[in-house]
């Protein structure tokens, strides 16, 4: 009986496990990868041009279509983490998707930003952005 217990509290240990390993796994469709930085992307394989450039098209998009705050201090305390906009504020930093033969058009471009439940706790939300 009791190495049904243990045998039980294991299976249950496993499942819960790969659950929270696998809930928040971003997936890119069309076989593109996800990266938000220009180290996220070299370890991709792409090259630091292409990097760069990708990075600075999902920042134009984001900076187009996120509200933009009037400064880092206001901008962190709503989003994840911001980064500042060549035409002044502050901005959301993006993530997005690249297919790995294309070039560097960022695809599936998305923000985090915080959010509260009802017991006030800070949750992230991702916001797509398209």
């Amino acid at each position: 009986m009791f190495k049904f217990v243990i045998i039980a509290v294991a299976i249950v240990a496993a499942g819960f496990s790969a659950f929270y390993a696998f809930r928040r796994s971003p997936v890119c469709s069309a076989d593109g990868k996800y990266m938000a930085t220009q180290s996220d992307c070299e370890a991709w394989g792409f090259t630091p041009d292409i990097c760069r450039e990708a990075i600075e098209k999902a920042r134009a998009v984001v900076a187009r279509a996120a509200p933009k705050s009037e400064s880092m201090f206001q901008c962190e305390v709503r989003y994840s983490d911001c980064f500042q906009a060549p035409e002044g504020g502050f901005s959301p930093r993006p993530s997005f998707c690249l297919r790995p033969n294309a070039n560097a058009e960022p695809t599936e471009v998305r923000y985090l930003e915080y959010e509260s439940d009802r017991m006030n706790r800070k949750k992230t939300k991702e916001v797509r952005v398209d």
